[in-house]
């Protein structure tokens, strides 16, 4: 049976119709009381009012998604009561359940204190909402919610745009905030990630209180009244550390950029002004080292006095296979990797028989062990003179070693700083580039459930060493923890790891090795999800990517913008016409080169007021067209259209559509999912639709392989 697809129209539809094309619903409310999981209502521009028949709040179940026109207005405008444990009664618009998803809706509550869109629950997905006028909030995001909320808008709402309360979390990305009271305010213990937003003209752009701790990134934050950013309480906001830089803009707001109540903030990397700067604001340069982004290795040899232990390890479970050697690892998760070391003679244990293997590793431990573990690797670098190694320093020569190896680098202010504990992200990338590996897919690094801690220096050596099954990971093999120090346990294991690879050492078998290509996939979301072969397939050649948090959200809509880039990144294709300049796209924007380039070649067009829509979705009949045309697959003369026959729906196909469409389909354009003979030209095509289509076309020119469907 294939996926439910129902229309609502507020003024042409009757709520006792069948919900087709043809004859639509009149409500909103309608439409939810006859949906079911997967289900896609298709609203119609116009009002959704009480006074039209609506029932407030709309509750938005689980699996289903409500989708406005392109290019016009569907707007929610009501208010209904909603029992929350805590707060009581509030008034709300909308609530969105797990994996409901919203797109190109707005969303207004004018009433007394009233809430625009609510979510409590899962990971609704809402993308291009408009939630406006609402007296109290337009957004509230609350206890077990993880929502994504992709290129929204909140204005004009009385106390906050968007509030995050109690454990409030997700991503908010490419959110714009403009004249709210707050544009973002969180309390509690709410720990979202803020993502390339606009938060501009409001009162306060980000209010912080209680121990929220929201972890901010490459926001501007302009022209707010009072504060760009104001924290209170034990408030803990996330402004870029040492080795992963904020990138925020904070400036020419009100009183103040940041105005800080609580603890001491961090900033690393942000566009500040400090005479704008009130409160403890410790403003920290970057720690990434040069020239190579690696801060450097460390060791395990008896002969150095012990590193202190950490504060209270962890204690770890009992492990099948563990050290012959050392009485402190029997069963240890790591024996097996430090007993391989200890049998060349590379690792050796403390007199009392053992190993210590929880002690942390400094930068010069760290040189000696990879400096005895790969004797043979050439010089990359000139001797550097580092002002914090004396000549007499019992790691100095090890220390010079692994610096002209390129395992180490010093930082910037001339120092290598030895006895500094090398975290666990460091000595990865250390050793990926020490071994001069390359080619790992940056796709790989969504597999980890922290991804959005890897700093930036190290997104491509670390994809690398993912890739050279370097990495070991205990307990959870896809838990990364790179900013944490690393063990003497864990860095034998890397160590042993590199060795594998140069073909010095046997393979061990450890659940713990990450292995992107066989034991875990890409994307967190796509584990049974009927796209994945296309996804990983572009993923594998570099031609798709996901999101910050590992996911690649599979269901949601994709934007002509992003469209015009995976074109232009899968084919490549030679401009055979004027470049055009399109209004609401300017030079600075992302995407500004691949749209022209997508234009050119004839894959997209723009509108006749001479904007493009970048944020636009499109729809399923709409990459069909434009695959073929800017691939030019269409036989000379007319295409049958007799093979259309084989769809149970192809009278909705536009007139202007039926050549190009009867071309995707001979030449297997099409992947129509749950059902074959159910084409849906005129709905939103999601990323997974639009992805399996572009494979099938470079299936069609030869450039992949043909993926097994039923």
């Amino acid at each position: 049976m294939g996926q439910l697809t129902l229309f609502v129209h507020p003024i042409n539809g009757q709520d006792i119709h069948d919900g087709s094309s043809t004859a639509p619903l009149k409500t909103l409310y309608a439409a939810l009381r006859r949906s079911e999981p997967g289900t896609v209502i298709q609203l119609a521009a116009g009002q959704y009012t009480a006074a039209n028949g609506e029932r407030f709040p709309l509750q938005i179940p689980s699996q289903r998604r409500i989708v406005g026109p392109i290019g016009a207005t569907a707007s929610l405008q009501g208010s209904g009561a909603w029992r929350d444990s805590i707060l009581g009664l509030v008034e709300v618009t909308c609530v969105a359940a797990d994996q409901a998803q919203l797109e190109n809706l707005t969303i207004i509550n004018p009433e007394p204190r009233g809430i625009g869109l609510w979510m409590d629950t899962g990971r609704p997905i809402i993308q291009t909402v408009t939630c406006t006028g609402c007296d109290r909030y337009g957004m509230v995001i609350l206890d077990d919610a993880i929502p994504t909320v992709l290129a929204a808008q909140v204005s004009n709402n009385g106390d906050a745009g968007v509030a995050l309360l109690r454990r409030g979390k997700g991503a908010l990305v490419r959110l714009q905030c403009r004249q709210n009271n707050v544009g973002i305010a969180l309390s509690d213990q709410a720990a979202p990630l803020i993502q390339n937003c606009d938060i501009q003209q409001n009162q306060v752009g980000v209010a912080v209180t209680d121990t929220a701790s929201p972890v901010l990134r490459n926001n501007q934050v302009r022209q707010n009244q009072v504060y760009g950013l104001r924290n209170q309480g034990q408030g803990a906001p996330d402004l870029g550390r040492a080795q992963d830089q904020g990138l925020n803009v904070f400036r020419d707001n009100g009183q103040a950029d940041i105005h800080n109540q609580g603890p001491t903030l961090i900033s690393c990397g942000n566009d500040v002004v400090p005479q704008h700067l009130f409160g403890s604001v410790a403003l920290v340069a970057s720690e990434i080292p040069a020239p190579v982004a690696v801060p450097a290795p460390l060791l395990a040899v008896s002969a150095v006095s012990p590193e202190p232990e950490p504060p209270n390890p962890s204690p770890e479970p009992p492990e099948p296979a563990g050290s012959q050697r050392f009485t402190d690892m029997a069963n240890h998760w790591a024996g097996t990797f430090v007993d391989g070391l200890a049998a060349e003679d590379l690792v050796k244990g403390f007199l009392d028989g053992s190993f210590r293997p929880n002690q942390w590793v400094t930068r010069a431990q760290f040189a000696a062990l990879v400096a005895v573990s790969y004797p043979d690797r050439p010089q990359v670098r000139g001797a550097v003179r580092f002002t914090d190694v004396a000549r007499d320093f019992w790691a100095a020569a090890v220390l010079d070693q692994a610096q002209r190896m390129g395992f180490l680098s010093g930082f910037p202010d001339g120092t290598m700083r030895p006895n500094q504990s090398i975290t666990r992200v460091q000595a990865m990338v250390a050793i990926a580039n020490g071994l001069s590996f390359s080619g790992g897919r940056v796709d790989a690094l969504g597999i980890y459930r922290d991804r959005a801690q890897i700093p930036s220096y190290a997104v491509s050596p670390l994809a690398t060493a993912t890739q050279r099954r370097l990495v070991v990971n205990y307990p959870d093999a896809l838990t990364l923890r790179p900013a944490e120090p690393i063990t003497r346990a864990e860095v034998a294991a890397l160590v042993y790891q590199g060795r594998v690879a140069l073909g010095l050492a046997t393979e061990i078998a450890s659940p713990y090795i990450v292995r992107p290509d066989t034991t875990q996939v890409f994307f967190s979301d796509l584990t049974g999800h009927w796209a994945s072969a296309f996804i990983l397939g572009l993923a594998t050649n570099n031609l798709v990517s996901g999101m910050a948090d590992g996911q690649f959200l599979p269901d949601a809509a994709m934007n002509r913008a992003q469209y015009a880039a995976l074109v232009v990144k899968a084919f490549q294709p030679t401009p055979d016409q004027a470049a055009i300049a399109f209004r609401d796209v300017s030079p600075n924007f992302w995407a500004a080169a691949a749209i022209q380039q997508a234009f050119q070649a004839g894959f997209v067009a723009g509108f006749p007021d001479q904007t493009f829509g970048p944020d636009h979705p499109l729809l399923r009949v709409q990459i069909w067209v434009s695959l073929v045309n800017g691939l030019s697959l269409a036989d000379q003369g007319s295409e049958s259209l007799n093979i259309l026959g084989r769809f149970q729906d192809y009278t909705d196909i536009p007139r202007y559509a039926l050549q190009p469409v009867a071309t995707a389909t001979r030449r297997g354009l099409i992947v129509n999912y749950p059902d074959v003979a159910d084409l849906r030209p005129n709905q939103v095509a999601t990323r997974a639709e639009v992805c399996a289509a572009v494979y099938q076309a470079l299936v069609a020119l030869g450039r992949l392989p043909a993926i097994a469907t039923q």
